[in-house]
């Protein structure tokens, strides 16, 4: 497969609150792109970037003593430093970029692929029971399509545009986001990268069409909290203002591996079961038990808040 690599300045601004970033990139020549060549060479204020090997799309270089890692559809960019202005915050920095050449057929399809995940996802958060469980492995074909089979920006999907597919899972809750932090947590990292690549000519969507940058960071701290095995349980209750006490053992990797699993057996198992009162007991039972099956032991929330009536 063929790559692309491109350098540019990436620059923000802040005046009185009102926020802008941007970036303009060039490609270098791949011929170029050898070992000790200076990526940033016609960058003449930028610190040197020597390539130390460029090998199957995996670019490494020196900067500033460090030595950096890009892998193919991924950004890097360097610290931003001030820009003397009396005026307003200004900052510049530099970005380095690699980037599949995809054929123009396989793209095209994957971009449908997308909207058709992303319909097929929307669906089952209004199906009865809002069994949004059904979204994980859509969700983990979506992952996979916007991170290894389409440009950060494209020709049929753009940065903005991408960035609004993450966004549009976080918006309508399409996710139960503590069953899947991980895969909810690469999402946002790709939104990021996405939204470093942004330019001017892209998709543009309202508003409430996509996170503000605040928002999308507050939902990686709640998951970030919550992965992090430092972190008690009653702590993080009382960070995001939760009721009840849960067990940690559905914060490991090993829940999230089986969830899935576990929840499309039990939709098979309850089928038909009544959904009214009572029902949440019956439910935890089949899930302890398919858990247990599965190596996990897991105490209900009934056991974890036993002065809490649940119905």
């Amino acid at each position: 497969m063929d790559y692309k690599v491109f350098v540019g300045r990436c620059w923000e601004t802040n005046d009185m609150g009102i926020a802008n970033h941007g970036n303009s990139e060039k490609e270098v020549p791949l011929e170029n792109v050898v070992e000790g060549f200076n990526i940033m060479a016609d960058y003449h204020d930028a610190s040197p970037a020597t390539v130390i090997s460029f090998k199957d799309g995996r670019l490494v270089f020196s900067f500033m003593g460090k030595e950096i890692v890009v892998e193919p559809g991924h950004i890097w960019n360097s610290p931003m430093h001030r820009v003397y202005n009396p005026y307003i915050y200004e900052a510049e920095g530099y970005l380095v970029r690699v980037e599949k050449i995809y054929d123009q057929a396989d793209e095209k399809k994957a971009a449908k692929r997308v909207v058709k995940l992303l319909d097929m996802m929307g669906n089952h958060s209004v199906e009865e029971g809002c069994p949004i469980w059904k979204n994980i492995p859509l969700a983990q074909e979506l992952l996979d399509i916007l991170h290894n089979r389409l440009p950060i920006s494209g020709e049929y999907l753009d940065a903005s545009e991408i960035m609004f597919a993450c966004d549009y899972i976080f918006i309508h809750e399409l996710l139960n986001q503590r069953d899947v932090p991980r895969l909810c947590l690469e999402f946002l990292q790709l939104r990021k990268l996405a939204l470093k690549a942004q330019k001017s000519t892209d998709v543009k969507f309202p508003s409430e069409c996509v996170l503000g940058v605040k928002e999308a960071d507050n939902i990686q701290n709640r998951l970030d909290f919550y992965i992090d095995p430092s972190v008690s349980m009653e702590w993080w209750v009382d960070y995001v203002n939760a009721h009840l006490l849960f067990d940690p053992v559905e914060r490991t990797p090993e829940w999230e591996k089986v969830i899935y699993e576990v929840e499309k057996a039990c939709d098979r198992k309850l089928r038909g079961v009544p959904r009214g009162m009572g029902f949440c007991f019956e439910y935890w039972s089949v899930k302890k038990a398919e858990l247990a099956k599965r190596g996990i032991e897991w105490k209900t929330p009934h056991q974890m808040n036993p002065r809490v009536m649940f119905d």
